[in-house]
């Protein structure tokens, strides 16, 4: 993951800091209201083609090498390719997308803004019933917008097993917390940020590079049977033992 912000106007603290019941969640976060926006204010910076040296992070929304199998851009069952940058020469792609190769992936908007679309469609899926709309944890309220952000960042299995500890500190890998140089309250703090700064978004939103073409494939995540079973978490800090 690279954290940087999308513009100099989207400062994630600040959105934790100042948010209330009154503004997140109100669908007023931006003009476009486009959650791709938050994403990227968290992940890539807005630059389509960044990488990680420490990972396999790919792209403006920083998708691992298992993220991309899991969304079906990827065969399944080959090792992985070596962090940083690089084409992954002799990865075998599915042409989901037209994509058939990691450059043909962060060339194309579309189909990041598409992956982007499917993992928040999946994670959504899934923890959608650990969580009230408008719940508040440390004074925020808990949204769709935010919840999506907040698993972005740890997985579906990972959002639910924070949940199950009352949305606290203890319920966060605390291996996660150190690759990052965190302590589990500090981990706790920027997650806070990403659901106060997802707050006022609308998930189903996700601009193809800000073209005004809206992603909106999320509602019928109301529509998709609970699966209790805990998923891997998707995406994981790029620093960690065994991220694939």
């Amino acid at each position: 993951m690279l954290t940087a912000a999308l513009n100099p106007a989207f400062t994630p603290k600040a959105a934790y800091a100042g948010a209330d019941s009154a503004t997140a969640g109100s669908g007023e976060c931006g003009p476009s209201n486009n959650y791709g926006e938050a994403v990227l204010g968290f992940e890539g910076g807005g630059d389509q083609y960044a990488t990680n040296p420490g990972s396999t992070a790919t792209g403006s929304y920083q998708f691992l090498f298992g993220t991309l199998v899991d969304l079906g851009y990827i065969e399944p069952g080959q090792a992985k390719p070596p962090n940083g940058a690089g084409n992954w020469e002799g990865v075998v792609w599915t042409g989901k997308g037209g994509v058939y190769s990691r450059d043909q992936f962060m060339s194309s908007t579309e189909a990041q803004d598409q992956a982007l679309s499917d993992f928040t469609n999946k994670n959504l899926s899934h923890i959608k019933k650990t969580y009230q709309s408008g719940q508040m944890v440390d004074g925020i309220p808990m949204t769709d917008g935010g919840a999506a952000l907040a698993s972005h960042m740890l997985g579906s299995g990972g959002f639910q097993k924070w949940a199950e500890s009352g949305f606290s500190p203890s319920g966060l890998d605390p291996d996660i917390a150190a690759a990052h140089g965190w302590t589990p309250e500090e981990y706790q703090k920027h997650l806070m940020e990403r659901v106060a700064a997802g707050g006022c978004y609308d998930p189903a939103n996700i601009d193809s590079a800000g073209s005004g073409e809206l992603q909106q494939d999320l509602p019928e995540i109301f529509l998709m049977p609970w699966e209790p079973n805990y998923m891997v978490p998707a995406i994981l800090p790029g620093m960690l033992p065994n991220a694939t």
